[in-house]
Parts: structure tokens; C-alpha cells; sequence
């Protein structure tokens, strides 16, 4: 018998270790945590506590960040759970291993018992384990076993990692890493050794990305550079102010101080004198440190990110120094817009004059060749003295006075950024009063060769019929204002898309032409976008599948119309077929009755269905709310120079363009059509989504 029991009792104790899937014996239940039990906050203790003593507490998931928990053993079964800061002296004598190596949660492992042999008893295992969200750490052995499915296991130890501690910063400061902000002050850990960066936002100061080398068990501390918005006085000085713009009469005391307003510009050198005035005040991107080359990917990442926050703030260098100077162009523009929508009549003396069979051939003109224009045709009623003697006296004010009536619209010809010469083209009628006696003339207006080759002028000499738009098979996107109508279908959205014609319209300053483009009728939904793109990464804040796409930076953005065949729109585009022919900002303000709300989804808590209020003329639904879209402009802070034909945007820059008002515009003054705002292309939020433009089918010709 003793024999048999010599043989049987090793045999039970394998077959509960071997066969058991709990292993109940090695590892630590939830009830064996105690709470407010307490351990002397001795000098080898890793977790820093603000009394002597360190105090127990419930076990809480998932872990924080910069936090480090000390699992220790009170008594037989009874274990307490210790979290607080890090003490760096203590830290970097631990033995390190990473959970995700050793294929283990935080969670998991807080519950296994940990051995420095596999030959250990049970109730053997290690007092002392720390714990934060991806490592677990030994402060007595290198390596460690724990039981899992009734056998010994190993963990696979590895280097120690740093911390980084983020102090010493004003209040309200906060940085960006990837896609995450955080609040200063803060302590990251883990963090893998090689290079560690950030981008601070300070209040009234410059971003600034900043990095710092992480070494084995080590702390690093990451103190950015604090540039304050005034550190530099920088100022561009033009003779022009608010107060001669807004005393202008005439459209062309307006112009000269446009011109002037310009020639200051170009002497200033605004691009390059602002850019070596920035460079003296911010630093250049830093060289890798030692041991790390060039190309490796982390320093690549780091060069890339400070490049692009010292792009943001070279712009908020730029738009604080000169607000004056772009509040004065704005304001010069508006005067300009406000005094070509007149109608004037303006006496003017023959340049020559002749008789024809048909009447007279009159030749007007003047020094800048403003007026240069040649009418031809009859008088009625007749002047009552014979043709030689009109001819005659023609030159002569006292006798004959000439009146041409135009539309107060010069074109523009330009000699790079500067304009050369204004011409008046837009001629309407003309008359005569000779000796007291008004006759009216019954004939027609031709311009010189050049003037009539402007595209300017052929566009208003011919006008083209409205833009074609693409019928929706079904109609319930015409008037989406009708209560009791359907919501639009996933696929009636997909197929609207309007077919836009070539056309002018002034475009930031300047009479810009337009070739035929298709563009999306309403903002992508985001039913449409799951089913393009099969993104699972993206999170959206509102669910419903009709809603506008949101939450998708300008890349993702792009990479969807570009599946389509098609690609975002320039800032030219998405304006001319958001105007819809208009030279306001706003869809409703010249329409008598109409108000903001029936047009833009505005002051809102969140966006609406696409198509949820009016279309503007063209039937682009939401282009004054619901989410603002993306454009595929980049981004210039300060630019005179806008291309004459499909405009394209800055050739520099690294932020990108949008346009439009969102849900969260507090007031119509943000819907206007004409304004842009921009940001990096990396940037997502809940009120920024897009629209599509293709290639023209009318037309067969591909995006400009």
C-alpha cells in the first residue's frame, strides 16, 4: 500500500497541473485584492506615493498612461494594487517585459502569479511586480515563468524603456502627437527608446515640434522652445489707407489706389523680406541624434511633422503682421465690386468723326485708352443743321456734347501681377446734344482688336445659355423644402452630379474663365464613402449613412473622388459652381424674402441629411453649411497673383484649402461662399466633409 501511494500522489499532482485550464493555484483572483492596505513608500520602490506610506487600491482598466502600478504581496493570498508616478532612479533598475511580445493583455497578466524558477511551490511567487499599459516588471530577477494551461511558461524579457516628462510650460498648453492631444504637464511611459516628438501649442505663442532622444531606463525631459507672437516687429508700409479707400468717388480713384496699394506690395518683397524675418526667429529642424541616420523612419516622421508646424506658424506669422495690409485689400476689393456695379454716363469729346452712307462713324478715345471705342450709325431725330457743320463743331464742348453710357466694368490687362491698363468695353448707348437740342444714337459699338480678344469681353459680348445640369432620376432633390417628401436614395445621391458649362467670374480680385466640369451635386454621404473606400479606421461622430461624410482628412478625402475617376475641385471650381453665376457671397441675400436658414444648415447641433435645405441655381445642395468641404488648393498666406484661366491655387504651401460654412457657424457672416479657411491635410473633424468634381461629359475633356 505505501507503494501504491508513493506511486499515485505525483501522478494526481500532474494531472492537476497538466490537465487544469484555470490554474486556479498560479495565478491571483479578483477577491485577493485588498483595498487600503498599506506598504512603507520605501527609497527601492519604484511607485511614488505623497505619504510614507503607499495605499492600496481597486483595480481599474485600461491602465494610464505615465502611471506605474506595483503589484505586491501582503500575506499568503492577500495582494495589493499600488498605482502612482514613477520614480526614475528606481525605474531604471527593473527588468522589463513587453506584454504584446509575450503575447499577454495588462489585464491577463495582473492575475497570473509570477516565478523567478519553474521549479517553484505555488504559493513561491515574486512579492514585488509593476505593471503599466504594455510592460511588466520585475524588480529581483531577469526572467520570469508563469503557468498557463498547466504548463510553465517563460517570458521573453527585453530592453528597458524611457520616460518622458513634458513640465515646466504655461498653463493651457497643449501638444499633438499623431492624432492625440494632451494637456501639460504630463508623463509619458512607456516610451521606446530612439526619438520621441511632439508638437506643443503654448498660448500666444508659435507651434512649435520638438523632439528628444529616449535612452534605456532613462528619463528625458521634452521642454519645447517658446516663441511669443511678438517677439519680431515686422511691418509692411504702403501710403494707402481705410480712410482714402473709403472717401474714393469714382471707380477710378479706386483703382489708382489699388495700383499704388500694389506697387507697395511688390517693393516690399512680402514673400521673400517676411520669410528671412521669420527665419530669424524660429529654429531649424533639428539633426538626428547619435546613432540614428538621416533616412531612418522615425527622423523622417519627426523632419516631416516640424516642417509642417513650421509651415502653420510661419502663416500665423505672416496673417498677425499682415492683417492690416489684408484687411486693406479686402477692403479696396469690396470698393472696387461696389463701384463696378454702376451704370454711368460720362461726356467725352470725338477723337475724329466722318460721315458714312448709313450716318456717322465716331471715333472716341482718350489718353490711357480707357474709352476707345468706335460707333457707328445715325442720329435720331436728326441733327438739325447740315452733316459738314456737325462735323465740323464735333470737337468743340461748347457746341456739342457727347455722352456714352456704360456698364462700369473695366477689363483688366495685366503684365504679371501689376495691371498694365483698364479698358471700358461694356458700352450701352450713346447721345448728343448739339446746339441745345438732345438726339439719341441708333447704331453699335466696335472695340479695338485687343480689347475684343480679352475672353472677358467675348464672354459678355456672348453670353452662353445656363449651365446643363444632370437630372436625378427621381425628382425628390428638386425641391427638398417640400414636408412629407422621401429622403433621396443612396443611389439617386450617387448619380447627382451637375454638369457645369465654361463660363467667367470674378475670383479673388480678377475675371478668371472656367472650362466644363461635372461636379457632385451634394457632399459625399457617408453611406457612399463605407462603400468606396471599406475605411474601418474611421470613426464617425454622426451615424446616419445620408449624413455628410465628416471625421476624413484631406487625403482620404482625395483617395475617394480619385476612386471615382474623379478628384476633389480647386477653390476656383467649388466657387464658380457654388455662386451659381452670382457676384455675392451668399445665395439668399438678393433674393427678396428668402432668408439663411433655408439654405444652409447653420447654428446647429450637428449636420443634417445631405439635401436637407435649398439647392442654390444650379442645384448644389449644402455649399453654405451642413460640413465645410476640402479643396485640392494648397495653401499660400499671402498671394496678388491668381491665374487667368482654371485657377489652381498657391504653388507653395502645405496646408490645404476648404470653403463653406458647417453645422457649428454661429452666424451667416461664415457661410460666405467667397471665404476660405485651411488646414494640414492630416487634420479630420466632425464639421469638415467634400465633394467631388469629374471631368466634363459634355465636353470629353479631362480635369483641369
Amino acid at each position: 500500500m505505501q507503494f501504491k501511494a508513493w506511486i499515485w500522489i505525483p501522478f494526481f499532482a500532474t494531472l492537476a497541473l497538466a490537465g487544469g485550464t484555470r490554474d486556479f493555484r498560479y495565478s491571483v483572483s479578483d477577491e485577493h485584492f485588498k483595498e487600503n492596505a498599506k506598504v512603507v513608500n520605501a527609497e527601492n520602490t519604484c511607485v511614488a506615493g505623497d505619504s510614507a506610506y503607499l495605499h492600496s487600491a481597486k483595480l481599474k482598466f485600461p491602465l494610464e498612461m505615465g502611471k506605474l502600478y506595483l503589484r505586491a504581496k501582503i500575506k499568503g493570498n492577500q495582494y495589493g494594487w499600488y498605482p502612482g508616478n514613477i520614480k526614475s532612479l528606481c525605474y531604471k533598475e527593473l527588468h522589463a517585459f513587453n506584454l504584446q511580445a509575450n503575447h499577454l493583455t495588462a489585464l491577463e497578466a495582473v492575475h497570473m502569479r509570477f516565478y523567478a524558477s519553474p521549479h517553484m511551490k505555488p504559493f513561491q511567487d515574486e512579492g514585488e511586480v509593476y505593471f503599466d499599459k504594455k510592460y511588466l516588471y520585475s524588480s529581483r530577477v531577469k526572467t520570469l515563468y508563469f503557468v498557463q494551461n498547466g504548463k510553465w511558461q517563460k517570458l521573453v524579457p527585453t530592453s528597458l524603456t524611457g520616460m518622458v516628462v513634458v513640465d515646466s510650460l504655461p498653463n493651457h498648453t497643449t501638444l499633438r502627437i499623431d492624432a492625440d492631444v494632451y494637456d501639460a504637464p504630463i508623463t509619458f511611459a512607456p516610451v521606446d527608446t530612439g526619438l520621441f516628438y511632439a508638437t506643443f501649442f503654448v498660448p500666444d505663442a508659435y507651434p512649435i515640434t520638438e523632439g528628444v532622444h529616449v535612452t534605456n531606463g532613462k528619463t528625458a525631459y521634452l521642454r519645447p522652445r517658446i516663441i511669443p507672437l511678438d517677439t519680431f516687429a515686422y511691418e509692411i508700409q504702403t501710403e494707402v489707407t481705410a480712410e482714402l479707400v473709403k472717401n474714393t468717388k469714382t471707380l477710378e480713384e479706386t483703382e489708382k489706389l489699388y495700383d499704388r496699394f500694389i506697387d507697395d506690395m511688390n517693393s516690399a518683397d512680402i514673400d521673400r523680406g517676411g520669410t528671412i524675418a521669420f527665419d530669424t526667429i524660429y529654429p531649424k529642424v533639428k539633426n538626428p541624434p547619435r546613432g540614428m541616420d538621416r533616412n531612418q523612419a522615425q527622423y523622417v516622421a519627426y523632419a516631416a511633422t516640424f516642417e509642417a508646424t513650421r509651415s502653420r506658424a510661419r502663416s500665423l506669422w505672416f496673417s498677425t503682421r499682415l492683417s492690416k495690409i489684408t484687411t486693406l485689400n479686402q477692403l479696396l476689393m469690396s470698393r472696387l465690386e461696389e463701384q463696378e456695379k454702376d451704370t454711368i454716363s460720362f461726356e467725352v469729346i470725338p477723337e475724329s468723326i466722318s460721315k458714312t452712307d448709313s450716318g456717322f462713324s465716331i471715333r472716341f478715345n482718350d489718353s490711357l485708352k480707357r474709352t476707345e471705342v468706335e460707333w457707328t450709325g445715325r442720329f435720331t431725330p436728326a441733327v438739325a443743321v447740315p452733316d459738314s457743320v456737325l462735323i465740323a463743331e464735333a470737337k468743340n464742348p461748347a457746341v456739342a456734347r457727347f455722352v456714352l453710357t456704360v456698364e462700369n466694368k473695366p477689363v483688366w490687362k495685366y503684365d504679371g501681377a501689376r495691371v498694365k491698363s483698364r479698358h471700358q468695353y461694356r458700352f450701352l448707348r450713346m447721345s448728343v446734344r448739339f446746339r441745345n437740342a438732345m438726339s439719341m444714337g441708333e447704331g453699335s459699338f466696335t472695340l479695338p482688336p485687343e480689347i475684343l480678344a480679352e475672353r472677358e469681353v467675348q464672354e459678355w459680348l456672348n453670353p452662353k445659355p445656363e449651365p446643363v445640369v444632370v437630372q436625378v432620376a427621381s425628382d425628390s432633390l428638386k425641391d427638398s423644402s417640400v414636408e412629407q417628401k422621401a429622403k433621396p436614395s443612396i443611389e439617386e445621391l450617387s448619380r447627382a452630379v451637375a454638369e457645369i458649362d465654361s463660363g467667367t467670374f470674378r475670383y479673388k480680385n480678377r475675371i478668371v474663365h472656367m472650362s466644363p466640369f461635372g461636379i457632385r451635386k451634394t457632399e459625399v454621404t457617408i453611406a457612399e464613402y463605407r462603400d468606396v473606400m471599406k475605411d474601418s479606421t474611421t470613426k464617425f461622430t454622426f451615424e446616419d449613412s445620408l449624413m455628410p461624410v465628416h471625421n476624413v482628412n484631406w487625403n482620404k478625402a482625395r483617395g475617394f473622388c480619385k476612386a471615382l475617376g474623379g478628384d476633389l475641385p480647386t477653390e476656383a471650381q467649388w466657387e464658380f459652381a457654388a455662386r451659381a453665376g452670382m457676384n455675392e457671397g451668399s445665395l439668399w441675400r438678393l433674393k427678396k424674402g428668402d432668408q439663411a436658414f433655408q439654405y444652409a444648415i447653420f447654428r446647429a447641433d450637428g449636420p443634417q441629411r445631405v439635401a436637407s435645405a435649398k439647392p442654390n441655381a444650379w442645384d448644389l445642395y449644402d455649399v453654405s453649411g451642413n460640413v465645410a468641404e476640402w479643396t485640392r488648393d494648397s495653401y499660400s498666406w499671402f498671394s496678388f497673383y491668381v491665374e487667368e484661366e482654371n485657377p489652381t491655387g498657391s504653388f507653395f504651401g502645405d496646408n490645404r484649402v476648404f470653403k463653406g460654412g458647417s453645422w457649428k457657424s454661429d452666424s451667416e457672416d461664415e457661410l460666405d461662399l467667397t471665404d476660405q479657411d485651411d488646414e494640414d491635410p492630416r487634420y479630420w473633424s466632425n464639421t469638415l466633409g467634400f465633394r467631388c468634381v469629374f471631368p466634363s461629359k459634355a465636353q470629353g475633356k479631362p480635369l483641369q
